[in-house]
């Protein structure tokens, strides 16, 4: 169990443990529910204190637990401050300096408690997340997600918006060659396929978008396979523009985490949509 104590395993286990009832921050508080929820994942050595000895004031018995998560629990608690999840709250009204006993969350950290979403920052709970909604994930997909979410959970976004527009781009990809043997006209298949051969990505995108948005006004395309396609796309689009141009040229630099964060979370979905449209397009041979 030990190779699992880490810092986004810690994080999961915090997310959760506010999930319900986000109430104030304070560093005591933030603890006893973090080892509650351990208790409730029956971690070991969590234990709590014996009823006679309770006039300590611990509800657990905290420095008999592994060291190594004595020391998450201290870096979680500061990864949230230091990321904008909560700040120091007023000792009084907003006059008076912020006390750093306690702390209110922000819009930021309220979404991030209450959301059911994945979270890129658990790179472990990210990827089973990800299996689970695909269990026949492509493994040069699979691998280039396990980079991007280990490179966004040590902050490299530069690094993380790489390898995310690299899976969505072998995404888009296999999306398109699983198209070929479903369109109807040779011409528009000639097409495709050149567009193929000359790996014209973001001209290979637009067809692709385009043809499904035209099967989906014919009602070729089933409502329950195009639903919300368009939008799927267009974050595959995004991942990808992010990929060629923010991050590999130095004058642009405008890659931030809350942008890779975003494309990570919607990722699974959209890698989800591709490959119920892929599936179609691969059962239903001259139809589009």
């Amino acid at each position: 169990m030990t190779e699992h104590y880490t810092l986004s395993w810690m994080l999961s286990l915090a997310r959760a443990s506010f999930h319900s009832q986000p109430g104030d921050l304070g560093y005591q508080v933030f603890v006893q529910r973090l080892w509650t929820e351990m208790e409730n994942a029956r971690v070991p050595q969590i234990s709590r204190t014996p009823p006679l000895q309770m006039s300590s004031g611990q509800v657990f018995q905290y420095q008999q637990s592994p060291y190594r998560l004595q020391e998450l629990a201290v870096e979680a608690f500061f990864h949230l401050i230091r990321n904008g999840y909560a700040v120091e709250k007023p000792t009084g009204d907003f006059i008076n300096q912020p006390s750093s006993q306690w702390y209110r969350w922000t819009e930021r950290g309220q979404q991030w408690i209450a959301g059911a979403d994945p979270v890129p920052e658990d790179a472990v709970g990210y990827l089973q997340f990800l299996r689970a909604r695909m269990p026949q994930l492509d493994s040069v997909i699979e691998q280039y997600v396990a980079e991007a979410v280990t490179a966004f959970e040590r902050q490299a976004h530069f690094a993380a918006a790489v390898m995310l527009g690299a899976a969505s781009e072998k995404a888009l990809y296999a999306l398109a060659d699983s198209m070929l043997g479903a369109i109807k006209a040779v011409k528009n298949r000639e097409k495709l396929q050149d567009l193929l051969d000359k790996r014209r990505l973001f001209a290979l995108f637009e067809f692709v978008r385009e043809s499904i948005d035209n099967a989906s006004k014919a009602k070729t395309l089933p409502y329950s396979v195009g639903e919300g396609s368009t939008t799927h796309l267009m974050s595959i689009y995004e991942a990808v523009r992010v990929q060629r141009n923010d991050a590999v040229h130095p004058m642009n630099a405008s890659v931030s985490a809350d942008s890779v964060r975003f494309l990570l979370v919607s990722f699974p979905y959209t890698l989800e949509r591709a490959e119920t449209l892929r599936t179609w397009f691969m059962g239903n041979p001259l139809s589009v």
